[in-house]
């Protein structure tokens, strides 16, 4: 089996070097980007007892059907590098769910993606496991995701979800509770700053609140990047002070801090007919939800800071500044206004 390892970086480079070839000819990108990986992965496509291309099922033809021990254990479609993998999540899904397999892949050779078939009171486009882009993410990261679906793997893939999901929650609630992630750090500060300068004198205050700035840089105000491709919403409004006013399509809001941006901005939504019940949730990312039926994220852990709608639905307002704003614009753009209708000011 050739490793994983050695042979990403030569299809990454063959990738840029032919990309037009990639993005107009799907079976190209099987036979020399999917396939190779599926053999590094422990797959092999030249065995009809691993690998079946095409093979008609009840629901369609998907792409690939992995076979392990006999039994259909994960489809896969793999398109042209031009499209865009997620919307064809639907389709895929049906496979899955008609033939009663967990999971499903999807790829165009650089994108790949793992998702659930079929989870109760989970919109398709929030069933994404992880996403990964081999061309542009650090290697480990491509490495560990794609792992879950080697050969070996493969029966294994809800463990290694789990493992995931443990490592988020684990994560979010030292993100709540900072102080915890602070005591673990002081000791190999100090331990640093000793070796490395001795003649500084630095008391606990001094690096207590250092890092407290840090974390809070990691963990607030950052809005989590979307599923989509779509390119994200640059916000042109980078005023240090507090922002006094807002206005929607012309629609005045005095405000008093940040998080009534959003909060105005889904109200407003609100009493237009757009932001309902039924749109929920409304995802902020992979794992975290903007506005949901209750304060709750994708896995449970709840919102950090919570605000009722005028409709009783709850939104998430743990964003800076920029962030409200950068959010609010989201919002107005999934619902089908023009982000320019807000102005901060």
């Amino acid at each position: 089996m050739t490793n994983l390892n050695e042979i990403l970086a030569p299809i990454v480079e063959k990738i840029k070097k032919f990309r037009s070839l990639y993005e107009q000819n799907e079976m190209a990108v099987r036979d020399q980007i999917v396939n190779p990986i599926l053999r590094a992965l422990g797959w092999n496509p030249e065995n009809p007892e691993e690998v079946q291309p095409n093979i008609s099922i009840e629901e369609g033809v998907p792409d690939y059907s992995l076979i392990k021990n006999g039994k259909r254990v994960l489809f896969m479609e793999a398109k042209n590098l031009r499209s865009n993998v997620e919307q064809e999540i639907r389709q895929l899904a049906k496979y899955c769910f008609g033939e009663g397999t967990k999971y499903g892949v999807l790829t165009n050779g650089v994108v790949w993606i793992l998702f659930r078939s079929f989870i109760e009171e989970i919109p398709l486009a929030e069933r994404v496991v992880w996403k990964v882009d081999i061309e542009n993410e650090e290697l480990q990261s491509v490495l560990r995701k794609l792992q879950t679906i080697s050969k070996d793997n493969v029966e294994q893939v809800e463990m290694l979800v789990k493992k995931v999901q443990i490592l988020d929650e684990v994560w979010t609630s030292l993100s709540d509770e900072p102080e915890e992630m602070i005591r673990g750090l002081m000791p190999t500060v100090k331990i640093h700053i000793g070796e490395s300068y001795p003649n500084y004198q630095f008391n606990d205050a001094e690096i207590e609140d250092f890092l407290k700035e840090r974390i809070r840089e990691m963990t607030s105000g950052v809005t989590e990047a979307p599923i989509s491709s779509e390119p994200e919403i640059r916000d042109s409004w980078q005023k240090e002070e507090k922002p006094k006013r807002m206005k929607l399509s012309g629609e005045v809001f005095e405000i008093q801090s940040a998080n009534e941006i959003l909060t105005n901005t889904a109200d407003w939504l609100i009493k237009k007919g757009k932001l309902k019940i039924s749109d929920c949730p409304v995802p902020a990312g992979p794992k975290r939800y903007l506005v949901n039926k209750e304060p709750k994220h994708r896995y449970g852990n709840g919102f950090k800071a919570p605000k009722r709608l005028s409709n009783r639905l709850w939104i998430d307002t743990n964003y800076s500044t920029v962030g409200c704003i950068d959010s609010s614009k989201r919002l107005l753009k999934k619902f089908g206004y023009s982000p320019d209708v807000l102005v901060i000011e």
